[in-house]
């Protein structure tokens, strides 16, 4: 990491001047990436607010399979020399409407990759000066048309910092919601969590066990252990995530050779760090359900799951989720989160909501406005033609 301050350099390869007492460094390598990690994972471990998707083993391992063709831009909040603030970006060249247009984005977005709870790192007691000086750096970055920033945390104070620094900026802001999630709030004992619940989806969990063991006495439910066979269950979680949505005729993930890999070396590491959660359910001798979950601070979030569509007569996806939110509650746990999509048993199941953010930032240019009429303005046009709602933003 390089330990020279330059005055009065934008930040285009080098380190730029202190705001107020704190210094934002810009590394640009994948080898300073590496070299980052155990200042990143101490801060990820004091932060006030962190995510499993801002860790440095989430963010490293995305690098390593999505960030061949894009430019590593790492931002480094500095006090003192003591490390208060991170602020992983890359930029990423797309087309719209037939122009080249310069994205600066979080690090974890793009490719076939869809992480919640953005942001930076934001050492404690310094959040607010750390985040200001971050977002002011970010925005000193010169070449982005559009500086696209979604999915952040809802607690993070990123959003506003980002909103202040553009006020002077003479950039068009839009800033909105980006993802609705639902999340269970986890009561002390798995009789208080039933107990909770509309008698009708209560008596539906206990009916779908019973109807499961009746007809199936060696089914069982347990946590994946075994770190030398994990290969086994995450080619089992593919093969039946992709089964379930093909049968249902739907798109679904683990479909490309990216993506497996990702996963892979991502859940191979949060093993080791004690943070996977692989829930089965084996029935027959063979796992018919698998949920992709991780543990972080006494919180479940749920990536992905699937089940055998040959087995729905006894409903084991919903079976194991049952039996995922009861050792959840087991462990201690707070929350058990949906984590992005919507799906009716997230609304069933959920007493909580919450709401991740995006603030995109547009220089007054014409590759700017262009990546505006394609993904903002012509999907609204369309939209009043046919008189339907206007669309989410797909950025």
């Amino acid at each position: 990491m390089r330990n020279t301050t330059v005055q009065n350099t934008p930040l285009a390869g080098r380190d730029i001047a202190p705001s107020g007492e704190i210094a934002v460094q810009f590394l640009s390598s994948a080898d300073e990436f590496a070299v980052l990690a155990p200042q990143w994972n101490a801060l990820h471990e004091q932060a006030a607010v962190a995510s499993i998707f801002n860790s440095w083993i989430w963010q490293y391992h995305w690098w390593q399979v999505y960030g061949a063709q894009q430019s590593l831009r790492l931002l480094v909040a500095l006090e003192r020399g003591a490390t208060v603030g991170i602020l992983p970006l890359h930029i990423h060249t797309t087309r719209a409407l037939g122009v080249p247009v310069r994205l600066l984005r979080f690090v974890g977005t793009g490719g076939d990759t869809n992480p919640d709870d953005l942001g930076p790192l934001l050492a404690p007691g310094r959040e607010e000066s750390a985040a200001a000086a971050l977002a002011g750096a970010a925005l000193r970055i010169t070449q982005p048309d559009v500086y696209l920033f979604t999915d952040i945390d809802p607690e993070s104070l990123f959003r506003h910092a980002l909103l202040q620094a553009a006020a002077a900026s003479g950039f068009a802001v839009m800033t909105g919601v980006a993802e609705r999630i639902s999340f269970v709030r986890l009561p002390a004992t798995w009789e208080a969590f039933m107990k909770d619940l509309p008698s009708k989806r209560r008596s539906g969990i206990r009916c779908a066990r019973a109807k499961l063991l009746a007809t199936h006495p060696d089914a069982r439910f347990f946590v994946w252990s075994d770190p030398a066979r994990l290969d086994e269950a995450i080619e089992r979680l593919a093969f039946l995530h992709r089964k379930r949505w093909q049968a249902a005729g739907r798109e679904h993930s683990f479909a490309s050779r990216a993506y497996m890999e990702f996963h892979r070396s991502l859940m191979h590491s949060l093993m080791r760090r004690g943070w996977l959660r692989l829930y089965c359910l084996e029935i027959d001798g063979e796992l018919r359900a698998i949920s992709y979950c991780y543990r972080m601070r006494n919180g479940v979030f749920c990536m992905q799951a699937g089940f055998d569509p040959d087995y729905g007569r006894v409903a084991p996806g919903a079976v194991l989720l049952g039996h995922a939110i009861e050792h959840a509650i087991a462990e201690g746990n707070d929350v058990f989160d949906f984590l992005r999509g919507q799906h009716m048993y997230k609304d069933q199941l959920g007493n909580g909501n919450r709401e991740t953010s995006y603030v995109a930032l547009f220089r007054p240019n014409a590759r700017a406005l262009a990546y505006r009429l394609r993904h903002i303005y012509v999907p609204a046009w369309k939209a009043q033609a046919r008189r339907q709602p206007i669309p989410k933003i797909e950025w």
